[in-house]
């Protein structure tokens, strides 16, 4: 097996557009954005055999895409007294990548990949939060969630036996805790306390460097930071 690489192939090319509304009333803040990204002769493999019967694989163009979402971010903050605060807000974001035609190779056969969904592109990612502050001490909770993901053009959702490089990527959410303490304007102590959960996930089914697999994620884990402003 050898490789080929397409004399004409193409660059790659598209167009995005965006339009969004920001704006507050009284204990509100948000910001709406809409957007669409058109992506033309994305970079694949293809398969070939020439006229010996030779099996090869052919660098090229391989098809088109269309991305179009939506990205939302809404605050909402109140006085409690004079000395305390609450804030309460939401940063999420909507995704619908797909292929509008393309072709990918797999094993020796070439397959038909349009309406496939666009690999590394969730549906969903969301982050979700609510923060106290009192006089000198603030307190906040974070909830993220992202969707499950496709690994490859082909949407396989079953990695093979040999290795884990494609499939599909579960959803997962987390949840953060974090607290401030302020003891003056030049010194303040952090503490983060990440995962809280202890959930097991990965991001990523990489199929090159440091090898094809996986990309597990850190389990519980805190982080201690003392601020000294000079």
């Amino acid at each position: 097996m050898y490789e080929k690489v397409d004399p004409g192939i193409k660059d790659a090319d598209g167009y995005s557009a965006e339009i969004g509304f920001r704006g507050s009333w009284r204990f509100l803040r948000w910001d709406v954005n809409g957007f669409l990204l058109r992506y033309h002769n994305r970079f694949g493999t293809l398969a070939g055999t020439d006229n010996t019967g030779t099996f090869y694989t052919y660098r090229t163009n391989i098809g088109n895409s269309l991305s179009k979402g939506a990205e939302i971010f809404v605050q909402a903050d109140w006085l409690l007294g004079n000395r305390a605060g609450l804030t309460v807000f939401t940063s999420t974001a909507l995704l619908d990548a797909r292929y509008t035609n393309g072709t990918v190779k797999s094993g020796n056969s070439n397959i038909n990949i349009d309406g496939n969904k666009v690999e590394s592109a969730p549906n969903l990612i969301t982050r979700n939060g609510v923060a106290i502050r009192y006089r000198k001490f603030s307190f906040s909770v974070l909830y993220s969630y992202t969707a499950s993901s496709y690994a490859d053009a082909l949407n396989s959702v079953e990695p093979p036996k040999s290795t884990g490089a494609v499939g599909k990527v579960p959803s997962y959410g987390l949840l953060d805790l974090n607290a401030t303490f302020r003891f003056c304007n030049n010194l303040e102590l952090r503490f983060n306390l990440n995962n809280v959960l202890d959930k097991q996930y990965f991001t990523k089914r990489p199929q090159f460097y440091p090898g094809p697999g996986i990309w597990p994620s850190e389990g519980r884990n805190c982080i201690g930071t003392l601020v000294v402003r000079l």
